[in-house]
């Protein structure tokens, strides 16, 4: 066999082929990823995702009213980390305000505490804290005054 007969049974690689082959693998690729995503199963994570996105937004809106404040609500934690004191602005009257206080523990929900508000005549509450267990804590605090709805919280460290 010559080679002029050798070099015509071998099919020659040029830019054409080249651009037929890419062509080919995209078209392979993407059959492949659309075969795969339509064969996930989606579904709602939660039932009830509409009542909860409205419990958020509810939650955004506490959270707006209680940064919207002339004077914020102060959560403070003694130096000696045995109290903390929740202070109110003397804007607010004590007699309006009903509310409840969570301290929450990242990493152990058994250690959560949940307290209700119960100001003192100076707009403050005092929560001893030496029989909590050292570490992050986060002080949720919910309240409303007359027909407003406010919510902030703090993270301490004991």
């Amino acid at each position: 066999m010559s080679n002029k007969e050798q070099s015509k049974k071998t099919i020659s690689f040029n830019w054409g082929t080249g651009i037929m082959v890419a062509i080919i693998l995209f078209i392979i690729t993407t059959l492949s990823v659309v075969a795969y995503l339509v064969s996930l199963d989606y579904h709602v994570v939660a039932e009830n995702y509409y009542e909860k996105a409205e419990k958020y937004q509810q939650h955004i809106d506490r959270v707006e009213q209680a940064s919207a404040m002339d004077q914020p609500v102060e959560i403070t934690l003694a130096a000696d980390k045995r109290s903390l004191t929740i202070t109110f602005p003397s804007s607010v009257s004590v007699d309006d305000i009903t509310g409840s206080i969570k301290l929450y523990r990242p990493s152990d929900s058994s250690q959560d505490r949940n307290l209700k508000l119960a100001l003192n005549t100076n707009r403050t509450q005092h929560i001893e804290t030496k029989r909590l267990i050292g570490g992050k804590w986060i002080v949720k605090l919910q309240w409303s005054s007359d027909t407003e709805k406010y919510y902030t919280q703090k993270d301490i460290f004991l």
